[in-house]
C-alpha cells in the first residue's frame, strides 16, 4: 500500500482514539469528589492528556500531508 492510501486510515484511527480518550477523561472527571472515586489519579490523567497531544500532533501532520497531496493533484 502506498503512503497516500495509508494516511486517511491512520488519520481516522487517530481521531477515533482521541475521541475515546477524551470520553475516558470526561467520565473520570465526572466522578471527582464522589463515591465511587475516579479510577485515574492526576498522574494518570496527565499521561492520557499527553497521549492525546502526541496523537493529535501526528494527526495534524497527516492531515496537512493529505491536503498538500490533494492540492498537488489539481
Amino acid at each position: 500500500m502506498s503512503r497516500e492510501t495509508l494516511l486517511p486510515d491512520r488519520l481516522e484511527n487517530s481521531l477515533l482514539t482521541i475521541n475515546q480518550l477524551s470520553k475516558i477523561l470526561i467520565g473520570n472527571e465526572a466522578l471527582r469528589g464522589s463515591d465511587p472515586e475516579p479510577q485515574l489519579d492526576h498522574l494518570d490523567v496527565d499521561a492520557v492528556m499527553r497521549g492525546v497531544l502526541l496523537i493529535s500532533a501526528q494527526a495534524h501532520d497527516d492531515f496537512c500531508e493529505i491536503m498538500n497531496s490533494a492540492e498537488a493533484r489539481q
